[in-house]
């Protein structure tokens, strides 16, 4: 007889330590979970005595001892977060070292690392948003020395918390640079002058983000158009980008027969360096767990499982920065790949078309609640263009990387960036603004993922069960969007 849900004890865990993140910082008092454990001890009990399974009454222990880890974890960060290190709204002399430059629609902004204000140390980072004179020039990497008004972030309302960013100020004049050596900054600025030096800007500021995630040097309206037609991710390092990497590399130590454990360590080891010249973001570090899991799971010749290694991603981000949780881009980066493992499509529709369908379904609610709009050309957009950027992507890699290391070789880039060159002229002009489609995030989203759930072959359901449940959910979801 098949289980009613093929239980994966990883997944069931990743949402209970994310079920205590979020409650915690709803409730902001860390005495509610005194309630957890006696909960959790009666069905403890109760499992012992009943159903007298021990993987049962473990998975009970293990999801108390998940949500509890999760509520305390969100709860030392959040008072280490709030702590005043130093009193806010005073004027300091800041020394720090650059950890990322980037830009808004009022301007630039930097955030900095290793920061001492009048010599007092700061746990955390700082964001500094740069006048139009700011001083002398600054990237990552660099050490600079300003003099402004520090003011305390609150937690609610920080966008960068995930990042552990708790001040920030305006540097109008006056900062002071100095280059410091910086592996992952100097590897990132060789690359830049190469593409810069070699190809015209707009093309060059395109290349430069697919590889490293950084928009700053986009046209914003050209970003724009690539946001509104649903493929702004390929700007993203995620599960594209790494697992092109992972891929180039595993065929390449395959076929000169490395020896498996070696062959391992060099297939991780790089895709992780990648992600640390990308900034280590969330969705690239995500991709390069998941890589490591897949690895692994090669290496001990055990089945490969989606959505464990996503759920251990996701525990091991969520146990180093729980406020990761409500970023917007994790929240996208997980549940596009959580789409792509549950929806159970027709085996006859290409891997082409199914891939952007589950990942663009699973992905709208967050979506919806985190920008208000979805692209209504989002779908075809990346079922006709993925593919075509997932080749381009490979061979502006290669390229870059063989053009930055032999300078000689650069004068083939603009060949390589002829097709490249048609995407951007589209999106640069195309008048996709007009295709959005405006709706509001609501209470029917918990029925809307129900649905998806519904139509996984995770849940063991009859064809005539799964179509009535997947009816009920789009009824739910309808019935709550004409209520509100």
């Amino acid at each position: 007889m098949k289980r009613f849900v093929n239980v994966r004890i990883p997944v069931i865990l990743a949402f209970a330590v994310a079920a205590g993140i979020g409650l915690q910082y709803l409730i902001r008092n860390i005495l509610w979970i005194i309630a957890v454990i006696p909960i959790a001890a009666v069905i403890f009990i109760l499992s012992v005595v009943f159903i007298k399974r021990k993987t049962f009454s473990a998975t009970v222990v293990l999801i108390a001892v998940a949500i509890l880890s999760g509520a305390v974890n969100c709860c030392l960060r959040m008072e280490s977060f709030s702590a005043e290190e130093i009193p806010s709204g005073e004027i300091y002399s800041v020394n720090a070292v650059v950890h990322e430059k980037g830009e808004t629609d009022y301007g630039e902004y930097i955030i900095l690392k290793n920061v001492t204000a009048d010599e007092t140390e700061i746990h955390g980072k700082i964001i500094a948003y740069l006048g139009q004179n700011y001083g002398e020039f600054c990237d990552a990497g660099y050490k600079v020395n300003f003099i402004a008004v520090l003011d305390k972030l609150s937690l609610s309302s920080n966008y960068n918390a995930h990042e552990n960013v708790r001040y920030s100020c305006t540097v109008n004049g006056g900062l002071t640079s100095e280059y410091k050596f910086s592996l992952f900054a100097a590897i990132r600025s060789a690359v830049r002058n190469t593409l810069y030096n070699n190809l015209d800007g707009n093309t060059a500021a395109v290349v430069f983000a697919m590889l490293t995630g950084n928009t700053q040097g986009i046209d914003e309206d050209m970003l724009d158009g690539f946001r509104y037609g649903g493929i702004a991710h390929v700007f993203a390092v995620s599960g594209l980008h790494i697992g092109i990497v992972y891929g180039i590399l595993y065929f390449i130590l395959k076929k000169l027969k490395i020896n498996k454990y070696v062959g391992a360590a060099l297939c991780i080891l790089p895709v992780f360096f990648y992600a640390g010249v990308c900034g280590f973001t969330l969705s690239s570090v995500r991709a390069a767990i998941m890589c490591t899991v897949a690895s692994f799971a090669k290496l001990f010749n055990k089945k490969y499982d989606g959505l464990n290694s996503l759920a251990i991603s996701a525990g091991i981000i969520m146990t180093v920065s729980p406020f990761s949780l409500f970023n917007v881009g994790f929240q996208l980066s997980i549940t596009a790949v959580l789409g792509i493992n549950l929806l159970k499509l027709p085996k006859k529709l290409p891997a082409a078309i199914k891939i952007p369908f589950a990942a663009q379904a699973a992905t709208a609610p967050v979506m919806l609640a985190g920008f208000g709009y979805l692209s209504a050309v989002g779908l075809i957009a990346n079922i006709v263009l993925i593919p075509v950027i997932s080749a381009l992507f490979t061979v502006l890699f290669i390229g870059t990387l063989i053009a930055t290391a032999l300078p000689f070789a650069a004068f083939l880039l603009p060949y390589a960036v002829l097709p490249l060159e048609g995407l951007i002229s589209f999106f640069g002009a195309s008048g996709l603004e007009k295709a959005l489609i405006y709706f509001d995030a609501g209470i029917w989203i918990p029925f809307y993922y129900a649905g998806i759930f519904a139509l996984s072959d995770k849940i063991n359901l009859k064809a005539s069960t799964r179509f009535i449940a997947v009816c009920v959910a789009v009824a739910a979801v309808c019935i709550c969007v004409l209520l509100t």
